[in-house]
């Protein structure tokens, strides 16, 4: 089942590329609703990677167990601005990702949140979770963009 979610941002490709490539966004954008802890020899302080597998231990509202969570980064596409992740966990054996985002105008790019979900008899619930989960990571992303631009332009003056 698909799930896709759109919305309006108030910036740039290049200014999200900034921030879009850093593991320690999604925990931003992700947060309060999901945590993502790494597990074994996972590092989340650097850049994403291309086929890099990512083990996760998944939480919903950072105390409840939601078990393990695999991300594997498989495009990284900059100049069409896209990332594609194929992703699984305890609760969705399938949940790939896809994020595309493009110029409306100088200042603001239309950005979509592509999701491709196979839970069993869980989809259906899972497909209207992620319908709210990525709304709110929407307006994170929203409010963690808008406060970079407002610390770039602070450091311009």
């Amino acid at each position: 089942m698909l799930a896709k979610i759109s919305t309006i941002m108030n910036t740039t490709p290049e200014f999200l590329w900034k921030e879009i490539t850093k593991p320690q966004s999604l925990q931003y954008v992700a947060a309060p609703i999901l945590y993502f802890f790494p597990t074994g020899d996972t590092d989340l302080n650097r850049d994403w990677e291309l086929n890099r597998v990512y083990n996760l231990a998944l939480f919903f509202l950072k105390f409840i167990p939601l078990g393990a969570h695999k991300i594997v980064i498989k495009k990284i596409d900059v100049s069409g601005n896209q990332i594609v992740s194929n992703e699984s966990g305890a609760l969705a054996k399938v949940w790939n990702h896809t994020i595309q985002f493009n110029s409306i105008n100088s200042h603001q790019i239309e950005y979509a949140d592509t999701i491709e979900i196979k839970a069993g008899l869980l989809t259906l619930f899972i497909w209207a979770f992620s319908h709210i989960f990525y709304r709110h990571r929407q307006r994170r992303w929203k409010q963690l963009l808008s406060r970079k631009t407002d610390q770039e332009l602070l450091t311009w003056k």
